[in-house]
This record gives structure tokens, sequence and C-alpha cells, in this order.
């Protein structure tokens, strides 16, 4: 059993991008199904999040205790908020935690490690003598948003909670979808655009849609690519071969974008 998880120190710690923008739309990226979700404690802010220097059980449906799933059967109405979790006992004071600097960080996935789903600034108001409560605020339109609770335990070690829900997407704690979630889901469906990306090139090259439309981008070629956008509105990062990138676009107005790791692969998406 995996039963703490040490703190890194400098020359240890994994430094990770900040998480990409988005003007006008929403970043969606193609992963499995209750895929958990890579936690950890970073120097920095939100805004900058720097070097991890404390890993955190992921987040996820199985409630991982250090490492170990807790999650039990289903109870209770259907219709609740379905939520993920993980308990993590650091090898830290809370004190010294508060005073770094520090902020909780969660990711999209292990394959999308750098995209971050939500994080918080470590500070506050203390409950009691032993905890704090750190709301976690969506980023990238993930959807999921929260709260970790951070415990002195009294012996030197922090145990650090933390919680996500999703925003009300129709599903309840059973999972299953509510008739007016599948409409729009399926009118969402409906709106959808594929590129192909093949050859060293996009296909189509030039799109006209409208907004609301859901772009996306799978890359069939033996290397990576990406699709930025010239002027910032969305950027995919590396799309590895076999692997898809998706953006939804909410406002109108012309977009050129291109690769960035070959610059000659140039296309356009008209929006109106």
């Amino acid at each position: 059993m995996q039963s703490r998880r040490t703190v890194l120190g400098a020359a240890g710690g994994l430094t990770l991008a900040a998480a990409l923008g988005a003007r006008g739309g929403r970043i969606v990226r193609a992963q499995a199904e209750g895929a958990p979700h890579p936690a950890h404690i970073h120097v920095g802010t939100v805004d900058a999040p720097g070097e991890v220097v404390i890993p955190l059980s992921d987040v996820s449906g199985e409630f991982l205790v250090d490492g170990e799933p807790t999650a039990g059967a289903a109870v209770g109405q259907t219709t609740a908020v379905a939520t993920q979790g993980s308990v993590t006992t650091a090898d830290v004071s809370l004190t010294a935690i508060i005073e770094g600097g520090h902020v909780v960080m969660v990711h999209e996935s292990a394959e999308a490690i750098d995209v971050y789903v939500a994080g918080g600034d470590i500070g506050g108001t203390m409950t009691g003598a032993n905890d704090l409560v750190v709301g976690l605020k969506e980023l990238n339109e993930s959807g999921l948003s929260g709260i970790a609770i951070l415990h002195d335990n009294g012996d030197e070690t922090t145990t650090v909670s933390v919680y996500l829900t999703s925003r009300d997407d129709g599903h309840g704690a059973g999972g299953e979808s509510s008739p007016e979630a599948e409409e729009e889901s399926d009118a969402d469906a409906g709106a959808d655009v594929a590129v192909n990306i093949l050859g060293f090139a996009f296909d189509p090259a030039a799109v006209e849609t409208t907004v609301g439309t859901t772009v996306t981008w799978t890359n069939n070629d033996a290397v990576p690519h990406t699709a930025t956008d010239n002027t910032g509105g969305f950027q995919s990062g590396k799309i590895s071969a076999g692997e898809s990138f998706s953006y939804t676009f909410e406002e109108a107005g012309t977009f050129d974008y291109f690769c960035e790791y070959h610059t000659g692969m140039k296309a356009t998406i008209v929006v109106s």
C-alpha cells in the first residue's frame, strides 16, 4: 500500500506548463470516460503554477486514499450531483504548506497532463485550529470545480482531501442522462466538423460554419502536429499520431491557424 506522498525538493520537482488559454470557446480533449485526474501541490499560483512539490492521489470516482480505492456502491437518489475525490497524507506540516506560497492544481488526465481542469491558491480562513478549506475554481472550461481540505495532523504531516463536482450536464450519480441532456447532445453532435490531419496538411483547409460548432482535428500522420490559432484563440498543444483535439467556437470571426511544428501547414475557419 502506498502510505504517504513525500515532498519533492527543487531538484526532484516536476515543472509543468501552465494551461493553454482559450478565446471565444472552450477546449475539449478526447479522453476515456471517467479517466482519473492527476493532482499536485505546486509552488506558485493558479495563474502561474510552478514546480510540483507534493504529488497527490489521482482525483476520480474511486476516491483514492493514499493510492488505494475506497469507493463503494452508489446509494440514495440517482439525481444527486456526481463527485470525484482523493485523499493524500503528505510528509510536511500544514504551516509549511501555507507559508510556502503553494497552489493545488488538478490536471485533465495523464495523457493531457499539460491541461489544468481546476485549481486553487492555498490560503483563506482556518476552520478551527487544524483545517484550511481551499476553493478550486474551474479552468479551461472543464466544467469541474470543488474544494481541497488541508488538515494538520499534529505530527508534521498534512492530510490533503480534494473534491470535484461538475456543472449540471443532466447526469446524476446513477450516470443516466435526462431527455433534455440527450437532445442537447444530439444537437451538438450534429454541428460537429471534422478536420483530418494527413500528409502534412489540414483537410479541409477552409471551413465555413456557425457559432456553437465543435471542430475536431484528428492526426492521421505518423508525427505530431498542432492546431494553433494565429491570434491565440485556440491552441491544441501537441497532437500525437492517432490523437484528437476539439474546440467549440462560441463567437463569430475568421480564424487562421497553423501547425507550430510545420509552419507551412495552414488553414482557415470562418464562423458566422
